[in-house]
């Protein structure tokens, strides 16, 4: 990793951003562009709750993408129960007012797409653990790096922007990130350590 640089800390993007943010992640990760149309909303559904807490970032050209921001599993997993239950106030509300048997065809293909997404993200090749903290990680407080994403066809924005997240992340805490098989070489090269199952941990560098 590079000596702290005078740029300053990229700005974060918003929920407008989301779909290109969940399109990059999708065909970063799945090996066609049918699956990848398949599982973007399963993937725009994981990466909103750090979203909505400014922790998603794009680089100037649109085809990089990361995560960083604070881990707080608690608060994400709110946010991840919060929109399930309105949605399926909102889907109960809508067959109330609208045509019943039209509605729950349209639940129900909302649903098989979200459990096909599901399906394709997990089964793919190299992908990460579940958790990016273990009983390796050092105490501390916790800032995660997740969904390092590169569009196919271009090189090395995710890989710069994380960088430069990292350089300004706050003085002593612990960064931590569920490697690919990808990026585990990455990952340790740019100063982390591994740990099990993939997962990958390091002392934030103090900033000057």
């Amino acid at each position: 990793m590079p000596p702290h640089s005078a740029q300053a800390r990229p700005r974060p993007s918003t929920v407008r951003d989301l779909p290109r943010a969940a399109w990059i992640s999708a065909r970063a990760s799945t090996p066609n562009v049918p699956l990848a149309v398949l599982s973007v909303p399963i993937y725009a559904f994981s990466i909103l709750p750090m979203t909505l807490r400014g922790g998603l970032y794009l680089d100037r050209t649109r085809t990089g993408t990361v995560l960083f921001e604070r881990r707080r599993p608690i608060l994400d997993g709110f946010v991840v129960a919060l929109v399930t239950i309105a949605a399926f106030v909102l889907w109960v509300a809508c067959i109330l007012v609208f045509d019943a048997t039209t509605v729950l065809l349209l639940g129900f293909s909302v649903y098989a797409v979200l459990l096909a997404g599901a399906v394709i993200a997990l089964v793919q090749p190299g992908g990460t653990t579940l958790s990016a903290s273990g009983p390796e990680t050092p105490k501390g407080d916790r800032w995660m790096v997740a969904a390092l994403a590169q569009h196919p066809g271009t090189r090395l924005t995710a890989v710069m922007l994380a960088r430069r997240l990292i350089e300004h992340a706050p003085a002593g805490s612990v960064l931590v990130a569920a490697a690919t098989d990808a990026l585990l070489e990455r990952y340790v090269r740019a100063g982390f350590t591994a740990g099990r199952a993939r997962r990958v941990y390091r002392l934030a560098p103090a900033q000057t």
